[in-house]
């Protein structure tokens, strides 16, 4: 990809690739910008209206209940194309199929938006590279060879689990070798495959031998094998003799003022869409668009069969709350990181530190308010520092999947040592 070496360097000063940077004043740590106010709460008050709103309809019933996928997921292949489909959602714990369908609708939308450099487009899909049809690709391919041709979803058929981390891949090595290497066939069918070989078995071992002693949320063992497999998939790649980068198709964007986009930042809007945006990062899609859809499908999901999303737990409404919180506390906090270099990893807690223990500790206001603002708190910074030790040609989504395991052993361990919990 071009300029590689410079795009690294303002990589590691934000933990991702960057989409536009503004000039600002030098500012001390203590007196640097925050985000909109306004937005802030009227973010969080979004959070509340969708728990209080959700919290009131539960309607259950045969129709995509999550236990009768996963017992059938093996016997009846609407029910695996059913999993397959909830795989795109995991991330944030959804695992739902209008969700799923959502999001990957929102990723084709931004992008074509994109493309014909519309103001409508909001966030740079897949930060700009033009690499969203090939992130997307890398996520089938993965996903499908997971499901239809390892097979891993035959251990359900043991009764031992009543959940696979076959998802991974989704949001793991596949799409973050393709933003590396660029539109490659070769990077995407060996991404593909490597990935699709080691992430499961290495998850569900950590999963049944590491998560059971340390006890803490499950999804560590998830975000520890992202980064175990983007590490030793990285190494493989660099000495395979058929792995090159390629540069990917510029896309013909109208420039933007900089002291319009600063003055556009400050507004609630900006604000809005920021925290919006976070609930598609996961994805690698990073796009308003893409999040707000996602948000409207989990809901759909919830109002369909309240026992479909997040494993059948009923604790959506908690999720979403915790979600909120913890994107705009980061947003908010870390306004000025977003000023100097374009983005920031505040979607690190919303994928992994708020709905992992709302999911332990139960979906109430008090757990969904506390994990999700130190999550917000701990989580981007934390993916900072990790970013600025990831090595050459690797993607710092490293460094933010090392976050999401670090932050949730430290936050849930806080809430365990609190009284009130």
């Amino acid at each position: 990809m071009a300029n590689l070496t410079e795009e690294r360097e303002l990589l590691k000063d934000s933990s991702c690739v960057v989409q536009n940077s503004l000039p600002v004043k030098k500012k001390t740590f203590l007196n640097r910008p925050v985000g909109s106010v306004v937005g802030l709460i009227e973010a969080v008050a979004i959070g509340f209206a969708l728990y209080f709103l959700l919290s009131s309809i539960k309607i259950s019933g045969p129709l995509m209940d999550y236990n009768t996928v996963i017992e059938n997921v093996n016997n009846v292949f609407l029910n695996k194309i059913l999993w397959t489909l909830m795989n795109f959602t995991e991330p944030q714990f959804y695992a739902g199929v209008v969700s799923s369908i959502a999001i990957i609708l929102g990723g084709v939308i931004a992008w074509r938006l994109d493309l014909k450099n519309s103001k409508y487009a909001g966030f740079n899909v897949c930060y700009g590279a033009n690499m969203f049809p090939w992130v997307l690709a890398s996520q089938v391919l993965s996903l499908s060879l997971t499901m239809f041709v390892f097979n891993y979803t035959d251990l359900f058929n043991s009764g031992n689990y009543t959940w696979l981390p076959t998802f991974i891949t989704v949001v793991g090595l596949p799409p973050a070798l393709m933003l590396i290497y660029g539109p490659s066939l070769k990077a995407l069918l060996t991404g593909s495959i490597l990935a699709s070989l080691m992430s499961f078995p290495i998850a569900l071992w950590i999963s049944d031998n590491i998560i059971p002693v340390l006890g803490v949320p499950g999804v560590v063992s998830n975000v520890f094998t992202m980064a175990i497999t983007e590490i030793i998939i990285f190494q493989i790649c660099k000495v395979l003799p058929w792995m090159e980068k390629v540069q990917p198709k510029a896309i013909n964007r109208t420039p933007k003022d900089p002291e319009d986009e600063e003055e556009a930042m400050k507004k609630p809007l900006w604000f809005l869409r920021r925290v919006a945006a976070d609930f598609s990062e996961a994805q690698f899609y990073g796009n308003e668009i893409a999040g707000l859809m996602v948000i409207v499908g989990v809901t759909i999901d919830w109002l369909l069969n309240f026992n479909h999303g997040v494993y059948g737990s009923g604790v959506i409404p908690a999720i979403l709350l915790s979600q909120i919180v913890a994107s705009a506390v980061g947003v908010f906090l870390y306004f000025d990181k977003f000023r100097k270099g374009g983005w920031y990893a505040t979607y690190v807690p919303v994928v992994s530190v708020g709905p992992a223990c709302v999911l332990m500790f139960g979906g109430t206001i008090p757990v969904a308010l506390v994990s999700g603002v130190l999550g917000g708190i701990i989580g981007a910074p934390v993916a900072e520092y990790f970013a600025r030790k990831v090595p050459e040609d690797f993607h710092t989504t490293i460094a933010n999947v090392t976050s999401m395991g670090v932050s949730t052993i430290v936050v849930s361990m806080v809430i365990k040592a609190l009284p009130w919990f």
